[in-house]
């Protein structure tokens, strides 16, 4: 993915290839004052790990984002203090 990614960072975490990259999201504004006009339009910044599921890179991979819903883009810190305790709990991944 890190080759199809342009902003993409390769890293590894937790023993599995990763790589790092950010993007915008959507904004969706719902009034609900019984006209239900609806707005979209940019959001803010995420920021997304992509991991590979086994230490080989051997297919298959797990996300995880996080968003800040100003202009800033995510600390990375953040995002691996998220991942190194959010992936060892996932079923059937191989740890290591």
């Amino acid at each position: 993915m890190a080759d199809l990614l342009n902003t993409a960072q390769k890293r590894t975490v937790l023993g599995h290839p990763a790589v790092l990259y950010s993007d915008r999201t959507i904004a969706i504004a719902i009034t609900f004052n019984g006209d239900g006009k609806t707005d979209s339009g940019p959001g803010g910044i995420a920021r997304s790990l992509l991991a590979a599921q086994d230490s080989k890179d051997g297919g298959g991979s797990y996300e995880i984002a996080i968003w800040r819903q100003d202009s800033v883009v995510p600390d990375d810190a953040a995002l691996l203090s998220v991942a190194a305790k959010v992936l060892p709990t996932i079923p059937g991944r191989v740890n290591g």
